[in-house]
C-alpha cells in the first residue's frame, strides 16, 4: 500500500484538500485534473450543488503566478479520485487514505463542538468564570505563601549575613 501524506484544511467550517495536492499525489497533470473537474462540474444542475464538491479557489505558484485550482470535499474526493480508480494503479489507496483524514478531522471537530445554542454558550461561560474564579482564589493563597516565603528567606539572609559579618 503506498503512503501518502494526505492534507486536509478547515477553511470556513468546510473541510477541503486542494486539487493541486491530489494532481501530485495521483502523478497526474494538474491541469488535466482541473479539466475532468470542470467536466464534472459542467454536468452538476446547480452552483450550489456544484458547491458541496468542488470550490473554485486560487494559490501562488513558487514562481510568484497565481494559478487556478479547486478545494475539494469529501464528496469531491470520492467522485474525484475514484473516477480515476481503474486508470491509476495508485487512486484507490488515495481515495482511501483522503476518506479517512476526512472522517478525522470530522471527529476531531465534533468533539471541540461549537456551542449552537445561546443556552449552551451561557452555560459554557459559566464553567469558565467558575473555574477562572478558583483559580484566582488559588492565586491569592499562593501569593501570601510567597509573601512568607520571601519574607522568611530574606530575614534567614540577613541574619545569617548578620552573624558571619
Amino acid at each position: 500500500m503506498n503512503n501518502f501524506i494526505v492534507k486536509i484544511e478547515n477553511i470556513n467550517g468546510i473541510l477541503v484538500t486542494t486539487s493541486n495536492r491530489v494532481a501530485e499525489e495521483l502523478g497526474i497533470l494538474h491541469k488535466d485534473l482541473l479539466e475532468k473537474i470542470d467536466n464534472y462540474i459542467a454536468k452538476f444542475s446547480s452552483a450550489e450543488l456544484s458547491a458541496q464538491f468542488y470550490i473554485h479557489s486560487n494559490y501562488v505558484s513558487l514562481n510568484n503566478r497565481t494559478v487556478r485550482n479547486y478545494l475539494i470535499t469529501k464528496k469531491g474526493v470520492a467522485q474525484l479520485v475514484g473516477g480515476y480508480s481503474s486508470a491509476v494503479e495508485k487512486a484507490f489507496n488515495l481515495n482511501v487514505a483522503y476518506i479517512n483524514e476526512f472522517e478525522k478531522m470530522e471527529n476531531a471537530l465534533k468533539n471541540n463542538k461549537i456551542p449552537q445554542k445561546f443556552s449552551e454558550a451561557l452555560m459554557i461561560a459559566a464553567k469558565i468564570q467558575a473555574e477562572k474564579e478558583e483559580l484566582e482564589k488559588k492565586n491569592e493563597e499562593l501569593k501570601k505563601y510567597e509573601k512568607f516565603v520571601n519574607f522568611k528567606f530574606k530575614t534567614e539572609n540577613f541574619v545569617s549575613t548578620k552573624i558571619a559579618a
